[in-house]
């Protein structure tokens, strides 16, 4: 029986246009008022409210919480868990992003303290959940206490600084090329760390068995989190490697698939 379900956010919970859809909200409250507990397993921050302006009501159906940063931060029970990069693997990391002058770095430190390389408009700060008067100066960084790095550019050097990374630092942490398009980026967080990992110590911290829990990606770090449990769904629109990692497939995220699965593929409303 299925007590816990773990969403990733972008491409699989929301929609293209990052919302939560009507359908989508429906479903989930249905699987609270049956006892089951929703929790995200994100890229993102614990920002998430302010970052998607989401509702008190919206907040009201994942306040069980869940694993962000890819898992550099469990938030279950009232408390934080944070895994760090190792400090070398940043200077590492951050001198390999630097030689490229287009990419921009975002540092998010724990305590969702976060620097950048290159500043940005007010607007995209309020994206990162962030305000600029917030941030940590580049110029002041320290290597300690980073929990990810995202690497982003309009160029389409993205593919080979992420080799470049994995050659150099690929021992010590998790590289991911993940998005399309414009929106593609670079994700560094410890080796030690995924939302597999994360989402096995959010289920012991509440006494769940990994048989209880479903869990729903589309990108490529959530191909951990879809091999490692036996209900796992890859979104419609997720990729063939991706939906080839999963035991289920549903529609796209702008098809109502999350409405689907709950209700077609795993039964639960």
């Amino acid at each position: 029986m299925i007590k816990a379900l773990f969403f990733d956010l972008d491409g699989t919970l929301l929609t293209s246009a990052r919302k939560l859809s009507d359908k989508t909200k429906t479903a989930l409250k249905a699987c609270n008022e049956n006892g089951i507990k929703i929790f995200v397993a994100t890229a993102r921050p614990p920002l998430i409210g302010k970052m998607l302006c989401f509702a008190p009501e919206e907040l009201e159906i994942i306040k069980d919480g869940g694993v962000f940063y890819n898992g550099g931060c469990i938030c279950c029970n009232n408390q934080k868990i944070y895994t760090t990069i190792p400090e070398e693997a940043v200077k590492i990391s951050i001198e390999i992003i630097k030689a490229c002058e287009e990419a921009n770095i975002a540092l998010q430190f724990v305590h969702e303290k976060h620097s950048f390389r290159y500043g940005l408009t007010d607007a995209n700060y309020s994206l990162w959940g962030v305000n600029e008067d917030e941030l940590i100066s580049f110029q002041d960084i320290s290597y300690f206490d980073v929990v990810k790095i995202v690497v982003f550019s309009s160029c389409d050097k993205l593919a080979g600084l992420q080799n470049e990374l994995l050659a150099a630092a690929g021992a010590s942490t998790n590289v991911y090329l993940t998005g399309s398009g414009v929106l593609r980026s670079i994700e560094i967080v410890s080796k030690a760390i995924n939302k597999k990992l994360a989402v096995d110590r959010v289920t012991e911290l509440c006494n769940l068995n990994r048989c209880e829990v479903a869990v729903f990606g589309d990108d490529y770090n959530d191909i951990e989190m879809l091999k490692g449990f036996m209900y796992s769904v890859a979104m419609g629109n997720a990729s063939n490697e991706v939906k080839c990692c999963a035991r289920f497939v549903t529609l796209g995220n702008d098809e109502e698939g999350i409405h689907y699965a709950l209700s077609n593929i795993l039964k639960l409303i």
